[in-house]
């Protein structure tokens, strides 16, 4: 059992972490738990915790002002555009750095099919990623983005098959049309 330690605050202060953790449905001794644990990840992690709140906004403020989306769709169309140019060898390059991708994490990791799930699910922040495993040693993964165009699924498609191969796994089933990504896996 861990002991308390009593921590004084402004009274104002004290009253909105009252008002957050009746909103979160949570207890105040949770609440302030909660936002010295954050704090004290952010500054493990060099930044302290204005500096992190001070970049959300800042993301924030970048997305309702369109700047993401449109660096995102300029990147899914300079994609598509080489790969319309030249398949194979977009298709290749890409292949390539699934592979080093799927190396890193089988190098790096005592658990690295589920750290590069892990790894996948950020890096497609904003699309509906998934990874389930079958009977047997089966796996799915499936990617939807209304967003990616049709050269950028597919070789996006060929990053995630190529890591997983890294992993030992081998393709039963790989379907990439406009934005939506499956591919069936198998443990070797």
């Amino acid at each position: 059992m861990s002991k308390r330690k009593m921590l004084a605050a402004e009274e104002d202060l004290a009253n909105k972490v009252a008002e957050l953790a009746e909103k979160r449905g949570l207890t105040v001794y949770q609440t302030v738990n909660d936002i010295l644990e954050q704090a004290i990840r952010a500054e493990e992690q060099g930044l302290n915790l204005k500096e992190v709140v001070d970049r959300r906004g800042d993301m924030e403020r970048a997305r309702e002002m369109g700047l993401t989306f449109t660096v995102e769709h300029l990147y899914y169309q300079v994609v598509d555009a080489a790969f319309v140019k030249d398949k194979e060898k977009i298709r290749d390059l890409w292949r390539d750095m699934g592979f080093w991708y799927g190396k890193y994490f089988k190098n790096r990791s005592k658990e690295p099919v589920k750290d590069l799930i892990e790894a996948l699910t950020f890096l497609t922040h904003g699309s509906q990623f998934n990874a389930e495993n079958g009977k047997r040693d089966e796996l799915t993964v499936s990617c939807i983005n209304e967003r990616y165009t049709k050269g950028y699924t597919e070789v996006f498609a060929t990053f995630i098959e190529a890591a997983f191969q890294v992993l030992s796994f081998k393709t039963l089933e790989n379907e990439a049309s406009r934005g939506i990504i499956r591919l069936r896996l198998v443990k070797e």
